[in-house]
């Protein structure tokens, strides 16, 4: 095959009709938590940056993502002199962004780390990044090796090219912006309250036996909200200093926790049960008897088959409502003073923070 003839396969049609398809799949979706980490990153870096901030702004950034896309297929399949370039750019950029994912993965986990989960290009359902790496690669070496025929005309298909492409991005524009935003999620029916395994300080029907002091009953847990955000990316640094039950997310955990949980010291983590760091976290930390009363909150957006044994018998444990998607790395461990968070670890690795954390 010619190297002009791959020029038109490659450019014009098969990587044009390739980022098409990750765009309609990433708009049809609209889960950031599929996004690739470094590109997440940069959504939530500008959250606030713009009219919009929280699910607004990262509905926006989603939006505008795939509104990106839709212009660089407008531009390969319309405007030929630019569409090599635009091919080459596009997908060195993207195998660029696989990379940042498979390395840490790699190094932490080896193969296995980096063959696990998928890139997020083409939905939950779609390839692991080391196969969407390499398909980016294959295209890009293609890409590379090809060859624009250069007519003598040259110029007629620039200046009929660049109207089509401004047309066809206007068009992506109004898909991308046009289908509505993922609305708030009614919870029906959650499940039930366990009674308090905290015996009541104070029975109310008995008369206090010392009439000057009287212990009083913890704050009850506030009810659970009737409606959930689409998705959830908590800023955690924000939570420093706030009551745990004043947090919309704290709010969604059911079971309910224990009245106790706003008196004295206990130890919060959220966490996913197929979760690596989490285990080992658990297993180091919370595995033996404990001094100070734990609460573990699991995230249901795993795969059960993936599941690791629970190392820690005497943790209570309970759930996030199904529904959100909740876009945050796991493990994040609070400790919580009286009902208030008075610390967070966010990373695992930092075995000084959370010693910090647990010892103070």
């Amino acid at each position: 095959m010619s190297r002009h003839r791959l020029f038109y396969i490659v450019c014009r049609l098969v990587i044009p009709l390739w980022l098409l398809a990750g765009a309609v799949v990433k708009l049809s979706e609209r889960n950031p938590k599929l996004l690739p980490p470094p590109v997440l990153n940069v959504v939530q870096f500008v959250d606030g940056w713009f009219v919009a901030s929280g699910v607004a702004s990262l509905d926006l950034s989603m939006r505008l993502i795939v509104l990106g896309e839709f212009a660089l297929v407008a531009v390969m399949l319309c405007m030929p002199r630019f569409a090599r370039l635009v091919a080459i750019a596009t997908l060195s950029l993207f195998c660029v962004i696989l990379l940042s994912v498979i390395t840490p993965a790699f190094l932490d986990k080896g193969l296995e780390g980096a063959w696990k989960g998928s890139c997020g290009c083409f939905g939950s359902g779609g390839p692991n990044p080391v196969i969407m790496l390499a398909i980016d690669l294959v295209l890009l070496l293609l890409a590379i090796l090809s060859k624009r025929r250069v007519w003598a005309h040259a110029d007629l298909p620039r200046s009929f090219g660049m109207p089509s492409a401004i047309a066809l991005t206007l068009v992506g524009a109004a898909i991308a912006f046009a289908i509505p935003a993922r609305g708030e999620i009614t919870i029906v029916a959650p499940i039930p309250d366990p009674p308090s395994v905290d015996p009541p300080l104070v029975n109310p029907q008995d008369p206090p036996v010392n009439p000057v002091v009287v212990a009083t009953l913890p704050a009850p847990w506030p009810a659970m909200p009737a409606t959930a955000q689409p998705y959830y990316i908590p800023d955690f640094a924000s939570w420093r200093g706030t009551r745990l039950d004043s947090q919309e997310l704290a709010r969604l955990t059911t079971p309910a926790p224990p009245p106790s949980i706003n008196t004295g010291t206990w130890f919060v983590m959220l966490y996913r049960e197929d979760c690596d760091h989490c285990h080992e976290l658990l297993q180091t930390y919370f595995s033996g008897p404990l001094a100070t009363p734990t609460l573990t909150i699991s995230i249901p957006d795993t795969d059960p088959a993936a599941s690791l044994e629970m190392p820690c018998g005497e943790c209570q444990l309970r759930t996030l409502v199904k529904g959100p998607d909740y876009v945050l790395t796991t493990p994040v461990l609070l400790r919580v003073v009286d009902g208030v968070i008075t610390d967070i670890v966010t990373d695992p690795e930092d075995r000084a923070a959370v010693e910090r954390c647990i010892a103070r």
